[in-house]
């Protein structure tokens, strides 16, 4: 115990920006680190903080004591606390806020781990009706029967239901010692079995890839590797030989997917290899969940972390190899609320700091990581062809403008996706039909002054979602009936429905083919939890024929029995005036494409546009990223936009238009008036979508070739208020919304 009075710096999660001084009483000096959780006294209450320096002098007289330390074990370790401070500098974020990030909600709460009651049997079927006599009750016998045929410990509630018993057999067999009674933690118990898998054999390109990343690993140290491999090429087998190279060296792994839904499938692939337990980190976990989850970690109990964006804070200890897959996903950017981080650029940053190798993975690499892959900054490993006997889809591009001519008006489908549509029914395989507009009509429009009805919060028109019979707003959750009235002209004339969603494709498809089974895959559909793992299960087991989805259906899915795409309206969001628009479409469509014909079936897609000759269609539906990156480069090094240099985005929002526009103004001409070298300061404009919520939105674009030009425009920014919120948002995904 030290004899010298130390001092501690701590950040408080809502109050103060700049952090206050307390002392450490002696019973707890041994145990302070940086990065460990504190409550402290602040005026009246106790508030939690983070511990950001230990010191032996303070500057003030009056230093109040520390209250208690909270799970010293979960101190952010050396390279984690250093993240957080190069994600405050990078991003432009208070270290307080991106805390938040590494201390979650659950250990922020202190959420205990749910316990769950379990029963199994202490003893043989046989030992167990000698020691009941000759005459066991029928009760006893059916209980002891349904835990004999069972794998390990079986929860109370379970077998109840499934025995429509109540709790007295089970602790009267309790206290003849035949079954034991205990209580579990509930994260112990999602531990599905599966059918063990065993390492693939690698064909050339996959073996010489994991050779590079093995020589990364044996050695240690920071490297950082991209995958380009086409869809269906086996990267992910190249992943989980990767972890498991890693486990045998003792160190854990990270690997982080783009969405959700892809999680279930990826958790089913690596618990039917690994025999260890593995911690997944998601939003849609329940907070004791992720409280055990992260428990596990800590204690190195678990070496392998599966989840969305945030899991790269994960606590995983000797953290050897990070893989990010999708990386090119914009799921990965958290543009909500500061710290607008990139969980890929996070990624790699968290691997230099800890001396591990990062893998980045993708089909469709986005051009930065390209571009850094060309420069030699990333080790890039191409594969170029599909594992096994898969074969790329056979594609073809339909103009829907001589579909329309032919049909005589709108439709759906064209007539070659209906005969292949038919031909799949026929067989019994399945297809997917994708299109990025989720409910039933995408507006409604008044037939006398073409206004769309609007959401009375947003500057957006109302989407009609028949299952519900209701408008609803898509960005701040709205609802409204159906209006009679026209609330711009007051007209009553019927009021006519523009543009459609996956609702509308589903019931046409319906229309078309009354006996097929369809599933739907939506923000509509998917909002319970466990719903993206219920209907992945469901279209696996071939419970459905079509699957119809937005843009969760692209990422990274294996349906063996899925031998037909069928993109719909390609080209939509070409039109979107943001530098990443192209970039996007060709993705998404590589990737939907991608999931067609992925096992030994042959398979086919069919890309139906008004835009059949434009590049992007073109090179997607050939899947020739090298030749879209090449064209795509070339225009960004034109027009000055990343790779070739850094985006600031400035977003300013408040509840009177007029206000922020001028608050923004002002301080868009302080800014210029600095004269900032290597900074092109573009105009304030409205953000793409102006209002949201009830509140006005103007943005500024700041363009820079300068890693310091965020340090001088900080101090140039006023604190927000109620009337002015401003929010820096560094490397924006995109500078449109």
């Amino acid at each position: 115990m030290s004899e010298t009075p130390l001092f501690v710096e701590v950040l408080l999660e809502n109050s103060l920006a700049r952090p206050l001084d307390y002392s450490v009483p002696p019973h707890l000096a041994s145990r302070i680190q940086v990065g460990a959780r504190v409550e402290v006294p602040l005026k009246t209450t106790l508030k939690q903080g983070t511990i950001a320096a230990i010191k032996k002098k303070s500057v003030y007289k009056q230093v109040r004591p520390i209250h208690r330390l909270i799970v010293p074990e979960g101190a952010l370790s050396e390279p984690l606390w250093n993240l957080a401070q190069w994600m405050s500098r990078y991003y432009a974020t208070p270290l307080q806020k991106v805390l938040k990030c590494f201390v979650p909600p659950h250990v922020r709460k202190e959420v205990k781990q749910k316990l769950t009651q379990t029963v199994s049997l202490l003893m043989t079927r046989e030992e167990a009706f000698i020691q009941l006599g000759i005459k066991p009750s029928a009760m006893h016998a059916q209980l002891i029967e349904a835990l004999s045929l069972a794998k390990g410990p079986v929860t109370v509630a379970e077998l109840i239901s499934q025995l429509k018993i109540s709790r007295s057999p089970l602790e009267t067999l309790a206290k003849k010692k035949i079954l034991f009674l205990d209580s579990t933690p509930m994260a112990d118990l999602t531990e599905e079995e599966f059918f063990p898998t065993y390492p693939k054999q690698l064909n050339a390109e996959q073996s010489t890839c994991l050779d590079a990343i093995k020589r990364s690993l044996n050695e240690k140290k920071f490297a950082s590797h991209l995958i380009y491999g086409i869809t269906g090429s086996g990267k992910t087998e190249v992943y989980m030989q990767a972890i498991q190279y890693a486990l045998e060296q003792k160190q854990s792994a990270i690997l982080l997917v783009p969405e959700i839904a892809l999680t279930s499938q990826t958790i089913e692939r690596l618990r039917a290899r690994f025999q260890q337990k593995i911690a997944v980190l998601h939003h849609q976990k329940s907070l004791g969940e992720r409280s055990a989850a992260w428990d596990n970690l800590l204690k190195n109990q678990t070496q392998i972390v599966v989840g969305a964006r945030s899991a790269i804070f994960a606590p995983a200890q000797n953290l050897g190899l990070i893989i990010v897959d999708e990386e090119h996903d914009s799921s990965y950017k958290q543009s909500d609320e500061p710290p607008c981080y990139h969980g890929r650029d996070v990624a790699v940053m968290r691997a230099q700091l800890e001396g591990a190798t990062v893998i980045l993975g993708s089909a469709t690499p986005s051009l930065e990581s390209y571009t850094n892959a060309q420069k030699g900054k990333y080790h890039l490993s191409i594969l170029s062809s599909r594992a096994a006997c898969a074969l790329l889809p056979r594609v073809q591009i339909i103009d829907m403008k001589n579909t329309y001519e032919k049909m005589g008006g709108f439709t759906h489908f064209s007539e070659e996706l209906i005969d292949a549509l038919k031909e799949r029914l026929e067989k019994g395989e399945q297809a997917l039909f994708f299109l990025n507009k989720r409910g039933y009509r995408r507006q409604q429009i008044c037939a006398t002054c073409r206004e769309a009805i609007k959401c009375p919060h947003c500057d957006l028109a109302l989407t009609f979602h028949l299952s519900s019979n209701h408008l609803a707003c898509h960005m701040c959750n709205f609802q409204r009936e159906q209006p009679r009235v026209c609330p711009s002209c007051k007209s009553t004339e019927a009021l006519e429905f523009k543009g459609f969603g996956t609702e509308h494709v589903e019931r046409s498809l319906h229309a078309l083919f009354p006996s097929i089974r369809t599933l739907r895959m939506d923000k509509d559909t998917t909002q319970r939890k466990n719903s993206h793992e219920e209907l992945f299960m469901q279209f696996r087991a071939h419970k459905a024929d079509v699957l119809i989805g937005t843009q969760m259906i692209a990422k990274g899915f294996h349906f063996p029995l899925a031998t037909l795409v069928g993109v719909l309206h390609a080209d939509g969001a070409l039109h979107i005036p943001d530098f990443r628009s192209g970039e996007q479409v060709f993705q998404l469509i590589t990737q939907v494409a991608g999931r067609a014909g992925r096992a030994e079936l042959p398979g086919e897609v069919i890309i139906q546009t008004f835009l059949p000759n434009h590049p992007i269609i073109s090179h997607a539906a050939a899947q020739d990223y090298p030749s879209f990156y090449a064209a795509e480069i070339e225009e960004r090094k034109m027009f000055g936009y990343p790779p070739f240099c850094r985006l600031i985005k400035i977003l300013f929002t408040g509840p009177d238009a007029a206000g922020v526009q001028q608050a923004a103004g002002h301080i868009w001409h302080q800014i210029k008036e600095r004269n900032i070298p290597q900074a092109e300061i573009l105009p304030i404009l409205p953000a793409g979508h102006p209002k949201i919520k009830d509140l006005y939105r103007f943005q500024c674009i700041i363009k820079t070739t300068s890693s310091v030009v965020i340090d001088q425009i900080l101090p140039l920014l006023p604190p927000s208020t109620s009337d002015l919120t401003i929010k820096v948002d560094v490397d924006p995904i995109s500078t449109f919304f």
